[in-house]
């Protein structure tokens, strides 16, 4: 809620600003050459994330284009490829908690 109201959230012990809103076009905060992956319920492929993740280039930047919705597809025209986490429909908390613990693992290893 006070995302949308302030459109920022900022620390509770301090200045700094933890979530903010950005103006579009989004794709200008990218960096150049990142590899743009949506997810998508209605993929055709499903990918276990850890597996994925470990097979992302180490020297190229990855990012997820995740929905805040459990059904649906999110249409938009920067994403390179659309892949499913798994053959269930998930809310955006799920598919972001799977990301992390992905990254986490793959950060791990190296």
């Amino acid at each position: 809620m006070q995302l949308l109201e302030k459109l920022s959230i900022r620390a509770s012990n301090g200045p700094s600003k933890l979530m903010r809103v950005i103006k579009s076009p989004v794709t200008q905060y990218f960096p150049p050459g990142a590899r743009r992956v949506g997810l998508s319920h209605s993929a055709e492929s499903v990918h276990r994330m850890p597996a994925f993740v470990a097979q992302l280039p180490a020297d190229v930047p990855v990012i997820f284009v995740v929905g805040a919705m459990a059904h649906g597809r999110v249409d938009v025209t920067y994403t390179d490829e659309y892949i499913s986490i798994s053959q269930f429909p998930l809310s955006a908390a799920v598919c972001l908690g799977r990301i992390c613990n992905a990254l986490e693992t793959k950060l791990d290893i190296v």
